[in-house]
């Protein structure tokens, strides 16, 4: 009994093991569980290589380029065939992108990455972000503007081709000849489902789907971006598209995409909100603890209109 009892008990850790290797369809990643730099040591490595080698711009022609206020491009066709839910997965990871700061740190002395979300707009290398990604993070001594393909290649940023800090909105162009670009469209309403493909706080690869829930003027700037613009200069509020959707910090400059794999926005802000003045919970000694009341969190993003006027056609 006992040996066949050991063989039972061995065929059930093999098929268990089997299974454990085929839990998803083929071509489906799966990505290390995770943020931070557990998860960048390869990434970190690679743009080492490309600093010594000298193939990354400077900052200082980083900082000539953030004025232009537009480009010239031919961008792709929206589509109209409605794709199945795979397929819109498989757009949105094709086209994502990794975009940042590679940086030595005024604090610590160290060597980070600090990454969020961009698409590719154009297939020989045109990168549309937010225009706050691509701003230096504040603690940077010395800093290189870097992207990251979904199979974390370093691909090195060679240009910031427009960038609009009102609108959140900027053009970049990375080192690659074979992206896969997402068109872009204004046809969009609330209602309407869409999709994003981003990395929530560093954590890879969540997708998430919601619904486009209303339009509203961005009533702010970050303070960052009003002391980037020069004295006395008018900002026209934006378009935010508010989404139903999930996202966090990491997500930002993200697609998000419509049932035809157009992009009809990115991912910009959020703004989570508690009932004000919020009520408070009291302990056995009657003193308040924690905030109590309706809470509420507003996912906007920046509509793709705002990107196609960067764009100046051929």
């Amino acid at each position: 009994m006992r040996v066949l009892y050991l063989m039972m008990r061995s065929l059930s850790i093999l098929f268990l093991t089997v299974i454990g290797m085929n839990a998803q369809g083929p071509g489906v990643p799966v990505y290390p569980e995770g943020r931070g730099v557990k998860n960048q040591t390869a990434l970190m490595e690679q743009a080492k290589k490309l600093q010594e080698a000298g193939k990354l711009m400077p900052m200082t022609m980083i900082a000539g380029q953030m004025s232009r206020a537009n480009c010239v491009l031919t961008l792709p066709p929206a589509e109209t065939k409605v794709l199945a839910s795979r397929e819109l997965w498989q757009r949105a990871r094709g086209a994502h992108l990794r975009v940042g700061f590679y940086y030595l740190c005024t604090k610590c002395d160290k060597w980070h990455l600090n990454l969020a979300g961009g698409y590719a707009i154009t297939a020989d290398g045109a990168v549309a972000t937010c225009a706050h990604v691509i701003s230096p993070p504040e603690k940077m001594k010395e800093g290189f503007l870097i992207a990251a393909t979904e199979d974390d290649n370093v691909l090195p940023v060679t240009e910031i081709l427009a960038v609009n800090p009102g609108s959140d909105s900027a053009i970049i162009r990375v080192k690659a000849e074979a992206l896969t670009p997402l068109p872009l469209s204004r046809d969009v309403t609330p209602g309407d489902p869409v999709w994003c493909f981003s990395d929530p706080y560093g954590k890879r690869g969540y997708y998430s789907d919601g619904i486009v829930s209303r339009f509203v003027k961005r009533p702010f700037m970050r303070k960052r971006e009003q002391s980037a613009l020069p004295s006395g200069t008018e900002v026209t509020a934006p378009v935010w598209l508010e989404t139903t959707l999930d996202w966090a910090p990491g997500s930002s400059g993200s697609a998000l995409l419509d049932a035809h794999g157009n992009c009809v926005g990115h991912v910009s802000e959020i703004q989570a909100m508690l009932e004000d003045p919020p009520l408070r919970a009291r302990n056995k000694e009657g003193a308040a603890t924690v905030p109590l009341g309706t809470y509420i969190v507003f996912h906007q993003g920046i509509a793709a209109a705002e990107v196609i006027s960067l764009v100046r056609p051929k």
